[in-house]
């Protein structure tokens, strides 16, 4: 089948799920029941052990303590400095469109294990961090600040030191970092218009910053660092999204693409990825706009000719729809918050205190059969731009944040 009706069929098949079913059912709510149906099942039969995590030892490390990460895929530093020599932190791979290790999915550094995080960052060549969540919401502390204010002096995290050197306000920053008389540049995009236990009104602003994040990551061969506060949920629902735009990209989009299979498969990989059924929807939403934004560059493009016969550079196609969002800022939706269902709070992992542990976490399923698969953009008004450099040398608790058949690339979108 053509990535042209791939993607109508999939759109579709959305706009179907926005209607109630026969029963009255919310279709997207059923959906996320199985998925959490699956978890459950999963947990309960201990597929996927967390037995690291459960170490005494590293009890202290996890923000919460429902949310480890799975033994199999979790990630592991052999980087040792004087300080901390545990290979333990709270964060697993999870698999893209070209490899097994293109997401990093973590949780919001404790000032216990920003040490951990930066040593994470430099053994595995970390180019772009991705944090979804602010320092505080709704009063309460999410992430511990792993880098300085713009203006202020560097911060060392022995043997890493910090300085911000460029501030584009709301989401790039761009770091320097050097360890052990080494240096290297990276970005950390800084993502604040995600409400707490709810999600954005709008997806063009995340579309635009997986657009940026994806110009400034040059190589496929190190992953990309995403983090919200417990790393489940909002970056969960970043890693599906970009996870299917770089298949789109490809013009690699499967006949039997469907998002269900895409978070099961991320589920036995981070600990409840995409964690509500609101995360859910804006997932499936998100990546329908991506695809109704493809299916204009078909049209515009007709059969990739032009009147002379010669075949349109797909690198250098870009929508005259969206050319001139390159230089302005993405708009920031109203802070607003949905209706949970019942099933649904308890899904997301709420406040520290809560004392009962959160149904579902992740479904393991069988090695999944789907693909296993990006371009400068200038900063806009939703970035920061931070330097890193280094020198010489938690309590864990209850709790989360608001839980082919074409040959040829397709043309590439351009936010």
């Amino acid at each position: 089948m053509e990535q042209v009706e791939i993607l109508r069929r999939f759109i579709q098949r959305v706009q179907a799920m926005k209607s109630p079913d026969h029963n009255g059912e919310d279709n997207f709510a059923r959906d996320f029941m199985r998925l959490r149906r699956l978890s459950t099942k999963y947990r309960t039969e201990k597929i996927y052990p967390t037995a690291t995590g459960e170490k005494e030892e590293n009890v202290k490390k996890n923000r919460y303590k429902d949310i480890l990460p799975f033994d199999h895929s979790r990630v592991k530093l052999t980087l040792k400095t004087p300080s901390q020599d545990s290979d333990y932190i709270n964060a697993n791979f999870i698999k893209g469109v070209y490899g097994p290790r293109a997401y990093v999915a973590t949780q919001g550094p404790l000032a216990n294990t920003v040490i951990d995080f930066w040593r994470m960052i430099w053994e595995y060549n970390v180019v772009i961090i991705v944090m979804a969540c602010r320092e505080f919401e709704m009063g309460r502390k999410k992430c511990e600040r792993y880098w300085p204010l713009y203006g202020e002096d560097p911060i060392t995290f022995a043997p890493f030191k910090i300085s911000c050197v460029i501030c584009t306000y709301i989401l790039l920053l761009t770091e320097c970092l050097f360890f052990m008389k080494e240096s290297r540049r990276l970005y950390q995009f800084h993502y604040v218009n995600w409400p707490d236990h709810d999600v954005p009104s709008s997806f063009d602003s995340i579309l635009d910053m997986i657009s940026l994040m994806r110009k400034y990551q040059e190589h496929e061969d190190v992953p990309i660092c995403i983090h919200c506060s417990a790393g489940c949920g909002r970056t969960g629902a970043i890693c599906a999204i970009d996870y299917t735009w770089n298949l789109l990209k490809a013009g690699k989009i499967p006949e039997e693409f469907n998002v269900f299979n895409l978070i099961q498969e991320m589920r036995t990989q981070r600990h409840s990825a995409v964690q509500t059924k609101e995360q859910y929807e804006l997932v499936h939403r998100a990546i329908a706009q991506l695809f109704e934004k493809q299916l204009q560059l078909y049209e515009i493009h007709g059969a990739q000719k032009i009147t002379d016969g010669n075949e349109i550079s797909t690198g250098n196609m870009v929508s005259s729809i969206d050319s001139e969002k390159q230089d302005s800022p993405p708009p920031k939706p109203p802070r607003t918050r949905s209706c949970l269902v019942e099933g649904d709070a308890k899904e997301e992992i709420l406040q520290p205190p809560e004392p009962h542990p959160v149904p579902p976490i992740l479904t393991p399923s069988p090695p999944s059969a789907f693909p296993t698969a990006s371009q400068k953009y200038h900063p806009t008004s939703f970035s920061k731009t931070r330097h890193i450099l280094s020198h010489q040398g938690g309590q864990a608790s209850s709790g989360g944040e608001g839980s082919q058949k074409q040959s040829g690339p397709a043309p590439a979108l351009t936010f």
